[in-house]
């Protein structure tokens, strides 16, 4: 019942084809007549875990599948001193504790199954248990960064190779002008963007 924590899992999704950028697909899609001034992309963020523990007949209550990027998230909570150590845990939660800082599970809860919240739930047959990979309630997982690296790696091919639309790098004196990002507070939509 528990997702599987392999690399080859996050392959085997399937996804939104992304089109090959070939000559004969550009020029039928973008004539060179036409001169490209302004482009607005608007994405939703990658693949995510669910938010909160609503289902547990068919939903494990630990998703394994967020192995790249946990690391991450333990960096970003020692930078301002809210990793388990600095708490006074003792580091040897399986990389649950840690993750209640930014994810809140306990604060997820969807009403009361088996007789228990729903955040702290797990059906009999789930046999899912906590890992160093396992992901917070709305965390963005390693498949959903693969795809978003995957769509910043074709638009680039398409507005920055293909185009010509953007330099192939951006310096400081026209970042502004050129170049505007934008996201909610969520961390899955901050790291989509990244990718």
């Amino acid at each position: 019942m528990a997702p599987s924590n392999t690399s080859s899992a996050a392959s085997d999704v399937l996804r939104a084809p992304l089109p090959t950028l070939t000559p004969d697909f550009v020029a039928e899609h973008y004539p060179s007549q036409l001169r490209l001034v302004h482009v607005d992309l608007l994405h939703r963020h990658g693949e995510r875990t669910p938010v909160s523990h609503r289902i547990p007949e068919i939903s494990p209550k630990y998703w394994n599948i967020c192995a790249k990027g946990n690391p991450l998230h333990r960096d970003f909570l020692k930078a301002i001193g809210r990793d388990t150590e600095s708490a006074g845990g003792d580091g040897t939660d399986g990389g649950v504790q840690w993750q209640s800082h930014i994810f809140k599970n306990a604060t997820r809860s969807s009403g009361t199954i088996f007789g228990v919240s729903s955040a702290a739930a797990q059906h009999p047959s789930d046999t899912s248990q906590p890992t160093e990979a396992t992901c917070g309630f709305g965390q963005l997982t390693d498949t959903g960064r693969q795809s978003m690296a995957a769509l910043g790696a074709n638009m680039r091919e398409l507005y920055v190779d293909a185009l010509r639309f953007l330099p192939n790098t951006l310096h400081s004196d026209n970042k502004s002008d050129t170049l505007y990002l934008r996201t909610t507070i969520y961390t899955r939509a901050f790291e989509s963007l990244q990718h």
